[in-house]
């Protein structure tokens, strides 16, 4: 505790707060509490890192802002005359694919070839693997008890996502930002 004599001061003038406490010290001194700060010394700063900034947009870049100019949105890129081209074609490739695993599925648990469902499967995938028959020496593995490996449906599936890969990149080509 320290004790500050304000009694001369004319920043402070006495109040009559002030005046009830001085008759207990007996003169115009009143009782002061002060808080002392210790700072602690700063690790030394690494002079090599430089902290990150925040990217800063071109002046022509693509804003838009409301009629009243609170709010800012980014302007999403349209999309290409291309885009609904490759979303058919995967489409169109990936039903294939799937009927291709299910005729290898279905050889594979020799499955009843005159139910209506799986000969609709195999009518359906039979042209889509007849280019790729003869490829090989053998076309079907058989272990035994019916269960048939279909080697040329694996390479028809292999062929046709290879071909599905080249389309899909000729499209990208062709659909790309010319601006870039």
């Amino acid at each position: 505790m320290t004790y500050d004599d304000r009694r001369n001061d004319p920043a402070h003038p006495p109040d009559d707060h002030d005046h009830d406490h001085d008759h207990d010290h007996g003169d115009e001194t009143r009782v002061v509490e002060r808080e002392t700060y210790v700072e602690r010394e700063r690790p030394p700063v690494n002079a090599g890192y430089v902290p990150p900034v925040q990217p800063v947009q071109p002046a022509g870049g693509q804003v838009n802002v409301n009629a009243d100019g609170t709010r800012t949105a980014y302007v999403e890129p349209s999309r290409g005359p291309l885009y609904w081209a490759r979303r058919i074609l995967t489409l169109l490739f990936t039903i294939l694919a799937v009927m291709l695993a299910l005729r290898l599925i279905l050889l594979l648990l020799v499955a009843n070839q005159q139910n209506q469902i799986v000969n609709f499967v195999f009518d359906v995938t039979e042209p889509f693997v007849a280019p790729f028959r003869g490829m090989f020496s053998f076309d079907q593995v058989t272990p035994g008890g019916g269960s048939v490996f279909d080697i040329a449906a694996v390479v028809a599936f292999i062929g046709w996502l290879l071909i599905y890969l080249l389309l899909m990149a000729i499209l990208s080509l062709a659909d790309r930002d010319r601006t870039a």
